[in-house]
């Protein structure tokens, strides 16, 4: 069973922008942070960094712009015990 997790997404980042993304689990967090490193690649549409559609790009160039261009910082819950 498929099922569309980020079906109609529009999303523009200006250059040096933070953007949060947050939400349940299972809604497609870490799968559209996949699509914009170039990690994996969409069944439709597009993803571009600077006007370059990225999913054009071989593994090398996707390699780099990941190195050059875009940061990622992850975030996870940490559990204390007394």
């Amino acid at each position: 069973m498929s099922r569309a997790v980020l079906h109609e997404l529009d999303l523009d980042v200006a250059a040096g922008e933070y953007v949060a993304i947050m939400g349940e689990s299972g809604i497609g967090k870490s799968t559209l942070l996949n699509l914009i490193a170039g990690l994996d690649t969409p069944d439709s549409g597009t993803i571009s960094l600077a006007g370059t559609p990225i999913d054009a790009l071989d593994d090398q160039r996707r390699t780099l712009l990941r190195r050059h261009d875009i940061g990622f910082v992850f975030q996870h819950s940490i559990c204390c015990r007394d």
